[in-house]
Formats: structure tokens, C-alpha cells, sequence
């Protein structure tokens, strides 16, 4: 019985060590990730507030150089190492709280006036 609960005990913290999601060839950084996610919810809160300003996604994927499933394997990959991912998303919502802070519309005024 004791062997037992010490093999249990074995392969329980064998399974942990393991990295579960093989990290894809087309892996992008967290840099790209950070980058692309930003993109994303920019282009959400554009198309949430003019629903006649719709801008696919394919469009996003091609602005970044990649495709869905180089996103797709990506995401998934950091999705399965916790503390990366969750220092990605701080990340995203250090830069969309960044951009909040400028005033883009002074910054429009001015270009236009000077047009």
C-alpha cells in the first residue's frame, strides 16, 4: 500500500513538471501577442461603437503578418503557461490604458489645421 500511495504520489508530480501544450513552430512572441491583442480590442470598441465602420479580422491577421491559426496555436500555448499569459494581458490593458490617456483629438485638431 505504501508503494502504491508513493507511485501516486510519483506520477502526480511527473505530470506537473510537463510542459502539457508543445510549443508550436510559428510561435508568436509575446511581444506580437501583447501587440495583437491591443489591435483586437481597438478594433472591437471601433466596430462596437460604428457598426457601419465593420472591419474583418482577416484584415487584422494580415496587418500583423500572420493567420488564425498561427493566433490560435500561439494563444493556446500561452494560455497553458498562467503567469506568461497573465503578464501579457497586463500588458494589453497597461497599453489601452496608455492610449485612453492621449488626447487624440487635440492631436486631430492640430493635423487638420495645419492641413
Amino acid at each position: 500500500m505504501k508503494k502504491v500511495f508513493l507511485m501516486l504520489i510519483f506520477l502526480i508530480l511527473a505530470g506537473c513538471a510537463q510542459d502539457r501544450i508543445a510549443k508550436p513552430d510559428a510561435l508568436m512572441s509575446s511581444e506580437q501577442m501583447i501587440n495583437f491583442h491591443v489591435d483586437l480590442a481597438l478594433l472591437n470598441a471601433s466596430t462596437n461603437y460604428a457598426k457601419d465602420n465593420f472591419i474583418p479580422m482577416d484584415s487584422l491577421y494580415t496587418f500583423h503578418n500572420n493567420d488564425s491559426t498561427i493566433f490560435a496555436q500561439s494563444n493556446v500555448y500561452y494560455a497553458s503557461k498562467p503567469k506568461l499569459y497573465i503578464k501579457i494581458f497586463e500588458s494589453v490593458k497597461a497599453e489601452l490604458e496608455n492610449l485612453q490617456k492621449q488626447d487624440t483629438l487635440q492631436e486631430l485638431k492640430e493635423s487638420m489645421r495645419r492641413e
